[in-house]
């Protein structure tokens, strides 16, 4: 893995690790964006912030699947950079996670959009850590702890997503193009996020009601009191203060 690295360093301008997983960037991602976002992972990992990773097992599962966030300026910059090095990505066989510039926002931009870092991030830990240090709670099946949840959420089992959600659902994720395994990534994710406030300013409720109802910890607790037993389990290792990306 090591070499594989050291040949995806000299395609970025900022390399940065954080607890050994890698975060690349191009020369157009503002170095305060790429600072945040490897803040953001590091807090996220390191919760109660002393200086070490709360889940050595959900660490060392991160690096053997050879997780590691990649920052572009844009998708069109994405789009080129691909072009020109796909064979080279595909070749080090790292498992990505992409966030563009303008999508990480800062407590100093003064601005009412979501910072998307906190959901980009999250995926990378769920997809490459959660779901593979502990498949029976995490797993990407209808069979795991948050499979069984997110049938309750979405009003029975769909492999696919259907044309229409039943009434009584709370999570109606209608991307086509987002498969199953996806479809549990993104419920997680909300429950995380929603339990530990994220979802609940200005606005933020008429944005994503169409695929998420539950955005605050008092609604998951009346609505899905299995979700908020879960999310609030000590042993699930779940995080437990939102990272702000200020360290």
């Amino acid at each position: 893995m090591a070499s594989n690295l050291k040949k995806l360093n000299k395609l970025f301008s900022k390399t940065k690790k954080v607890f050994g997983i890698q975060i690349f960037g191009t020369d157009d991602v503002e170095q305060k964006r790429f600072n945040h976002t490897a803040n953001v992972l590091r807090q996220y990992l390191d919760n109660d912030q002393d200086g070490k990773p709360d889940s050595k097992k959900l660490v060392r599962k991160l690096r053997r699947n050879k997780a590691a966030m990649t920052l572009f300026e844009n998708e069109p910059e994405l789009e080129d950079f691909l072009e020109l090095h796909e064979r080279k990505l595909d070749k080090a066989k790292i498992n990505f996670q992409d966030l563009y510039n303008d999508e990480i926002i800062l407590a100093s931009d003064n601005s009412n959009r979501f910072d998307a870092t906190l959901e980009e991030v999250f995926h990378l830990i769920c997809d490459y850590g959660y779901s593979k240090s502990n498949p029976k709670t995490f797993g990407y099946t209808k069979d795991s702890i948050i499979g069984e949840l997110m049938t309750e959420a979405r009003g029975g089992h769909f492999k696919k997503t259907p044309k229409k959600y039943p009434k009584k659902a709370y999570y109606t994720y209608e991307d086509k193009h987002c498969d199953y395994n996806c479809q549990i990534a993104e419920y997680l994710y909300w429950g995380v996020t929603s339990n530990l406030g994220a979802q609940d300013g200005p606005g933020r409720y008429a944005e994503i009601k169409d695929e998420w109802r539950l955005n605050t910890p008092e609604k998951i607790k009346s609505n899905a009191p299995e979700l908020y037993e879960l999310l609030n389990d000590p042993t699930a290792g779940l995080p437990t203060v939102l990272p702000d990306g200020i360290i």
